[in-house]
C-alpha cells in the first residue's frame, strides 16, 4: 500500500497535476467563448461562427480538458525525463533520482500524456491536430534546450501558453485573455526564475531579450485581434465596463502571491509560486467566463481550482506520512 501511494504521487509530481487545472481553465475559457462567438453568429451578431458550436458540449469540454491535460503532463514529464542526470546532483528529491519513479515509466507517462493530449485535439478538427502538433513542437523546443536560455525560455513558456489557448479555436477573436495568459506566464516564469536562483543567471541583455519577445508576440495577438474584431482590440458585444473584473482578478492574485512570498526564496518558494500561478489562471478564467454571462461556468471554474488546491495541499502534507509513516523511517 505505501509503495502504491509513494509511485501514485511521484506520478502525479512529475506530471505536475497539482498545477494542470490552470492550463485546463484556460482552454475551458476559450471553448467557452468561441461557443458564445457562434451563439452570436447564429444572431446575426459580428462575431464570426466557428465549429466549435456545433459540438455537443460536453464532448467539447471532456476533450478540451484532455488537451490541456495530456499536454502539461508531456511536457512536465519528458522535462523530468531529459532533467534525469542534472536532478540526481541538485535536486535528489525529484521523484526519478529519489528511486520513486523510474525514467522509463516516467517516458511511459510523457509519451501517454501526449497521446492523450492530442487525441483530445482530434475532436475539434484538422486544424486543432495542427495546432496539436505546434503546441508539441513549443513544448519540446523548451525542455530540449530553451529552457538553459533565460530569456528564450520565459517567452516560449508564454508562447506556448498562447498556442493551447487558440489551437483548438484558431480564429476566435478574442485574443485579449490569450494576451493576458501569455503575459502571466512570463511575468511568473521571470519570478520564478529569480527566486530560484537559477543558472544561468539572468543578465541585462537576456532581460532586454525578453522584453523584445514578449513585446513581439504582443503585437502579433493585438494585430490579429484588430484584424478580426474591425479596428477593436475585443469583439463589439463585450460589455466594457465587466472587463474590470479580469483586471481586478489579476491585481488579488498578485497581490495575493506577493504577500505570500514577501520573505520566501530558493527553490520551494519557486515552486509555491508557480502553483500560485496555476490558481492564478483558473482565477482569471473565471472572471472573463463572468464578463461573457456564463456565470454558471465561473463559479464552476472557480470552484474546482479551490478544491483542487484544497485536496493537493493536504496531499502535499499527508502523502509523505502514509507512504513512509515516522515509525518506519531511519
Amino acid at each position: 500500500m505505501r509503495m502504491l501511494v509513494r509511485r501514485t504521487i511521484a506520478a502525479a509530481e512529475v506530471s505536475r497535476l497539482p498545477v494542470a487545472f490552470g492550463a485546463v481553465a484556460n482552454v475551458w475559457l476559450m471553448v467557452l467563448m468561441a461557443r458564445t462567438e457562434a451563439a452570436r453568429a447564429a444572431e446575426g451578431a459580428t462575431a464570426s461562427a466557428t465549429s466549435i458550436g456545433a459540438l455537443n458540449p460536453v464532448l467539447a469540454m471532456i476533450a478540451a480538458a484532455a488537451f490541456a491535460v495530456g499536454f502539461m503532463a508531456f511536457g512536465a514529464a519528458l522535462n523530468d525525463v531529459l532533467d534525469a542526470k542534472h536532478d540526481r546532483a541538485f535536486a535528489p528529491d525529484r521523484p526519478i533520482p529519489s528511486g520513486s519513479l523510474s525514467t522509463r515509466r516516467a517516458f511511459h507517462i510523457a509519451f501517454a500524456a501526449l497521446v492523450v493530449g492530442v487525441l483530445g485535439a482530434i475532436v475539434f478538427g484538422a486544424i486543432a491536430i495542427g495546432g496539436a502538433l505546434a503546441l508539441a513542437v513549443a513544448v519540446l523546443g523548451y525542455d530540449a534546450f530553451a529552457k538553459h536560455i533565460p530569456a528564450l525560455g520565459i517567452v516560449l513558456a508564454g508562447l506556448a501558453t498562447a498556442i493551447s489557448m487558440v489551437a483548438l479555436c484558431p480564429d476566435t477573436p478574442s485574443l485579449l485573455p490569450v494576451w493576458l495568459a501569455m503575459s502571466q506566464t512570463m511575468g511568473v516564469g521571470l519570478a520564478a526564475y529569480l527566486l530560484a536562483d537559477k543558472r544561468p543567471k539572468l543578465t541585462r541583455r537576456a532581460v532586454v531579450l525578453g522584453a523584445v519577445g514578449w513585446v513581439f508576440w504582443s503585437a502579433v495577438l493585438f494585430a490579429l485581434a484588430y484584424e478580426r474584431n474591425g479596428d477593436a482590440l475585443i469583439p463589439s458585444w463585450f460589455e466594457r465596463p465587466m472587463l474590470l473584473a479580469p483586471v481586478a482578478a489579476v491585481v488579488t492574485c498578485a497581490a495575493f502571491a506577493l504577500w505570500k512570498l514577501r520573505h520566501a526564496r530558493g527553490a520551494q518558494a519557486s515552486e509555491k509560486l508557480l502553483r500560485y500561478g496555476s490558481l492564478w489562471k483558473a482565477v482569471v478564467a473565471a472572471s472573463w467566463l463572468l464578463v461573457i454571462d456564463r456565470h454558471a461556468e465561473a463559479a464552476w471554474v472557480a470552484g474546482i481550482a479551490i478544491c483542487l488546491a484544497v485536496v493537493f495541499a493536504v496531499l502535499r502534507e499527508a502523502g509523505p506520512q502514509i507512504a513512509s509513516p515516522v515509525g518506519w523511517r531511519s
